[in-house]
C-alpha cells in the first residue's frame, strides 16, 4: 500500500472518530440538560458537517436570523421543529430572561436540531458504521 494512501484512510478515519466523540459528547450534556455545552458541541458538528452542504441545507441548519419567530410568546407546545436551528436557539439563550422561562423550548429546539444534524451526517455518509452494518457482513463469514 502506498503511504500516502494509508494516510488519507487514516485521517479520513480519525475525522469520522472526531464526529463521533462530538456525537457522544451532545448525548452526554442533552442528558445533563446543559444547554451552553450541548449547544457547542452541535455547533462543533456543524462545523464539520458543513463542507459537505448546499446552501439550502446550510440555511435550514443556521437559520435566518431576519426571520426569527417571536418565541418569546411560544411554549414548547407550540413550536415546531422546522424552527430548530441556530439563529432561533441563540436568540432565547442569549436573552438570560428567556434562557430561564423558555428551557423546555430551548432544550426541544436543541434536540430537533441535533436530529437534523445527525440525519444530515447520516445522509453524507459521515458516520461510522455500526457493526451491524451490512456492508461489514462479508468479515462475519
Amino acid at each position: 500500500m502506498d503511504y500516502n494512501q494509508e494516510s488519507v484512510f487514516n485521517m479520513a478515519l480519525e475525522y469520522l472518530k472526531d464526529i463521533s466523540r462530538s456525537l457522544k459528547m451532545c448525548k452526554i450534556y442533552s442528558a445533563r440538560e446543559n444547554i451552553d455545552e450541548w449547544l457547542k458541541w452541535l455547533r462543533s458538528l456543524y462545523r464539520e458537517l458543513s463542507v459537505k452542504l448546499s446552501s439550502n441545507e446550510e440555511k435550514d441548519i443556521l437559520g435566518d436570523s431576519n426571520k426569527i419567530r417571536e418565541l418569546k410568546k411560544l411554549t414548547d407546545n407550540v413550536i415546531e421543529k422546522d424552527e430548530a436551528n441556530f439563529a432561533n436557539i441563540y436568540y432565547l439563550v442569549n436573552n438570560p430572561e428567556l434562557k430561564i422561562t423558555h428551557k423546555r423550548t430551548i432544550l426541544f429546539l436543541l434536540d430537533a436540531l441535533e436530529v437534523k444534524i445527525r440525519k444530515k451526517l447520516q445522509e453524507k455518509g459521515m458516520l461510522l458504521p455500526s457493526k451491524d452494518d451490512p456492508r461489514k457482513a462479508i468479515t462475519r463469514r
